[in-house]
């Protein structure tokens, strides 16, 4: 468990906080925030698709 520093209060707050208990704002992870990983795994996947779908129509030409 890390500390960080609380974005409006500058408090210190728990990296593993969902909110700060000092301001009670709403902590984000990382840069997409809390659900960014579940994001990046989800456009990760269409892009994926994307790509064998376009495979196979140029094959099919």
């Amino acid at each position: 468990m890390a500390m960080i520093q609380c974005p409006e209060c500058k408090k210190q707050v728990s990296n593993e906080a969902d909110k700060c208990p000092n301001c009670g704002i709403p902590i984000k992870r990382g840069l997409l925030g809390k659900a960014g990983t579940e994001r990046v795994i989800n456009v990760g996947c269409l892009v994926i698709l994307l790509v064998l779908v376009a495979i196979g129509i140029l094959t099919c030409l």
